[in-house]
């Protein structure tokens, strides 16, 4: 007969796994701000600085003069400036009863023809399309610190994102080193709404960068299984691992029947001793 010694880890390795699974289950358990207050900080930053890119109108970046660069993208030289943009403009409106040119903003912003972009203008363009979208990726997955937790992994692409995000913002800006805000030929490009909502914008994307690299709010019940975990483990370290050990055991039946075929041997043999 075999007597099998079982291992006394066993227990604690299956329970060890059984934390991971619950770890796992925690990241995708929708509950209420699983990481606390602290992630509505980036958050609400966050929003407010993608709000910044959609309160504009494509036409409003910046205000033009010169006659030039005027002329150039409208054909006429009446306009004494422009509201221009990365993507349109718009003209202002002659009022004869006050004698003064005005935008009028219900108006809708005009195309520019496609001889007057240059090299900045296409960079300013394709910087500021990929700002939007790491904008909204780090905006998406900041909401979702709302119902369910992140990882630091998780939290470090945040971080990554919106100073990303910060920087190619800053690309619109290559807009005054186009060809049409050459101070060189007359022409003069200041700061309008557009502009001044991008530095905004920019100050408030690093804000929130800043915030979400200085500290990582731990999830309550990820922290709750991560101490569990590391009770178990010290609790394996203190266990010292066993094989299974196989014993071989002599049944009681076995050695008094052994015992008895020697008694009877040895009385044959006295017997034909004697004889």
């Amino acid at each position: 007969m075999y007597i099998f010694q079982r291992n006394n880890t066993d227990d604690a390795i299956g329970r060890s796994v059984e934390g991971k699974r619950k770890r796992l289950i925690s990241h995708l358990d929708c509950q209420i701000l699983p990481h606390g207050f602290y992630p509505l900080i980036p958050t609400i930053l966050s929003s407010m600085a993608l709000w910044t890119s959609t309160v504009q109108d494509g036409c409003d970046f910046g205000r033009l003069e010169g006659e030039k660069s005027i002329t150039k993208i409208t054909g006429s030289d009446v306009f004494p400036f422009l509201e221009v943009g990365l993507y349109n403009y718009r003209a202002p409106i002659f009022y004869a009863t006050e004698n003064e040119w005005r935008l009028a903003f219900t108006y809708e912003c005009l195309e520019y023809p496609m001889e007057v972009m240059d090299s900045w203008w296409t960079a300013g363009k394709v910087l500021t399309g990929i700002s939007a979208v790491l904008a909204g990726t780090v905006c998406l997955f900041l909401w979702c610190t709302s119902c369910i937790s992140l990882s630091i992994r998780t939290w470090r692409f945040c971080c990554v994102t919106a100073f990303l995000a910060a920087l190619f913002r800053t690309g619109a800006f290559f807009f005054y080193m186009t060809s049409i805000c050459n101070k060189q030929g007359g022409n003069n490009c200041q700061l309008a709404f557009g502009s001044k909502v991008d530095i905004l914008g920019i100050m408030l994307w690093t804000i929130a960068g800043f915030f979400i690299i200085a500290h990582y709010p731990d999830p309550i019940l990820r922290k709750a299984f991560d101490d569990e975990e590391i009770r178990m483990a010290e609790e394996m370290e203190q266990l010292r691992p066993k094989q299974l050990a196989v014993f071989p055991v002599r049944s009681n039946v076995r050695q008094g029947s052994n015992l008895s075929s020697r008694a009877s041997s040895q009385n044959s043999l006295n017997a034909s001793m004697m004889a």
